[in-house]
């Protein structure tokens, strides 16, 4: 089977999403490297600039072969923002270096733009390299953009795949995995892309909003909130966005089904969201908007009237 070479470029981050995906357990890290799963067997991590032996030079060729099409098919991951560079240049200046060549510096979008070019697929790894994330927030003096603006939503790789983004602040550990084992499988035609929303999320993860997920969910069903940080109920009062918010994290827990930020306590700061860390999710704490409870508080009685209705009227079994 051939191999599939997987590059992994940093840029404007915190490495978050890093550390987030070697916690994966199903599968892992080391599930997808050592051929564990057999059909996404052959898959070689040729550059991580964190978890890579080789350093200086020696890392460095890795990425001018890639660009050269020497390790097709090539997968390319993305983790942090990319900055706009002519604004740094304006005072002789750069935001963002991934390694120099003869002596010249190479930025960070330089290195996404000859990649993408040989790449089979594109995957964003967390909010920043999806949409921006912290480093697009206002005032943006970077310039930072996600992957899906930078590159554009009509963009195709070499095998007419888009962009696809998976979000988070970090990325779900096992959202990453579960993708890139699926993009394996896509790029060798064994399984098709999965449906991708509107801002390239994968549908079978980010359907959902957090507060559909949530299992607080029932509780604001039943008017119960929660008015202090510890009270078990519904924290739309607190300052969730939940209800704005698509992740399945609620149910699916974190690591090993464990965590999740309203399972633990912690109100949704919807980080899987285009528009993080600005409005409407910021302030973090600030409430969501009211229209949305409005709503659902409509909904909801209209189908406990609805419920009531269809127990009284009679039916044959």
């Amino acid at each position: 089977m051939t191999n599939i070479h997987v590059v992994w470029l940093q840029g404007q981050g915190c490495t978050g999403c890093t550390v987030s995906f070697t916690n994966a357990t199903h599968p892992s890290l080391a599930d997808l490297l050592t051929g564990f799963i057999a059909p996404a067997e052959g898959v070689i991590l040729d550059f991580h600039q964190t978890i890579m032996l080789p350093w200086g030079e020696q890392a460095i060729q890795v990425l001018d072969e890639a660009q050269e099409g020497q390790l097709d098919p090539l997968v390319v991951v993305v983790e942090g923002a990319i900055p706009d560079e002519s604004t740094a240049r304006e005072t002789g200046g750069f935001w963002c270096l991934s390694g120099e060549k003869d002596g010249e510096p190479i930025t960070f979008s330089e290195r996404v733009d000859r990649l993408s070019e040989k790449a089979a697929l594109m995957v964003a790894a967390g909010t920043c390299a999806s949409y921006g994330g912290i480093p697009h927030g206002r005032p943006n003096p970077t310039g930072a953009k996600g992957l899906l603006d930078y590159l554009g939503r009509n963009w195709k790789s070499a095998l007419g795949i888009p962009v696809v983004c998976v979000p988070g602040c970090p990325v779900h550990g096992e959202h990453l995995a579960e993708i890139l084992a699926h993009a394996v499988l896509a790029v060798r035609e064994v399984l098709p892309l999965p449906e991708l929303d509107k801002e390239h999320r994968p549908v079978h993860i980010f359907r959902h909003t957090a507060h559909e997920n949530c299992p607080r969910a029932g509780l604001f069903a039943d008017g119960k909130n929660s008015h202090e940080f510890g009270e078990p109920n519904c924290m739309g009062l607190l300052g969730c966005k939940g209800p704005i918010a698509h992740c399945d994290a609620p149910k699916r827990g974190f690591i090993e089904g464990v965590g999740g930020c309203t399972t633990v306590g912690s109100p949704c700061i919807g980080c899987t969201e285009p528009e993080f860390p600005d409005r409407p999710y910021s302030p973090f704490l600030a409430k969501a908007p009211a229209s949305f409870f409005i709503v659902e508080k409509i909904h909801g009685i209209g189908g406990s009237l609805g419920a009531v209705w269809s127990r009284i009227k009679r039916r044959k079994i």
